[in-house]
């Protein structure tokens, strides 16, 4: 989908709350795709990777938004091409795989921002750390004591040895946050 227009949806997931989490974890509005942006001119980058993207409804709300080019990344071509995936959710932006061309270019890229949102698997998010050569990683997800759960979470004291926290914020009141991280030197 390049085409759309991506307030009308903004505005349909405040209207549906919490049943937008069929196509998309989070219910971003406009000032938390700007705050995303900002994180990535800020450190004089040029792009976003977003790692574990579904569908990509949240990368491409942040591609029509706010001009910050996205690519999204996913392992399993067979779920996105099977004849089980629901053709109800649609692929927003395209997706690389591990065997396309550019898909290990992608996560090397210096001038990308890596990002995750929603990730529930700690030793794949440690692989993709340990390749990344950029400086900059977005994790959105739950805050403490929201009753979801995903690893690594925005605020993980793990992943805080080796990257330093610079800025965060909440989506909403939604106990949804949006925690920016830089490469401690």
């Amino acid at each position: 989908m390049t085409t759309g227009d991506w307030c009308k949806i903004l505005k349909t997931l405040e209207e549906v709350g919490q049943r937008c989490c069929e196509v998309l974890w989070i219910r971003p509005e406009q000032i938390d795709l700007e705050f995303i942006k900002n994180a990535v001119e800020v450190k004089g980058l040029k792009r976003i990777v977003s790692v574990g993207c579904g569908c990509g409804l949240l990368e491409w709300l942040l591609q029509a938004a706010t001009g910050v080019h996205v690519i999204g990344i996913e392992i399993d071509p067979n779920y996105w091409n099977s004849k089980y995936f629901n053709r109800t959710k649609l692929k927003y932006i395209p997706l690389l795989f591990p065997q396309d061309e550019g898909f290990n270019s992608a996560l090397l890229d210096k001038n990308a921002v890596l990002l995750f949102c929603y990730f529930n698997n700690r030793k794949a998010f440690n692989k993709y750390i340990d390749k990344y050569l950029g400086s900059c990683v977005i994790i959105i997800g739950p805050g403490l004591d929201s009753g979801r759960h995903t690893d690594p979470q925005p605020f993980d004291v793990d992943f805080k040895k080796d990257w330093t926290l610079v800025d965060s914020k909440e989506i909403r009141d939604s106990k949804d946050f949006i925690a920016v991280y830089v490469r401690k030197i």
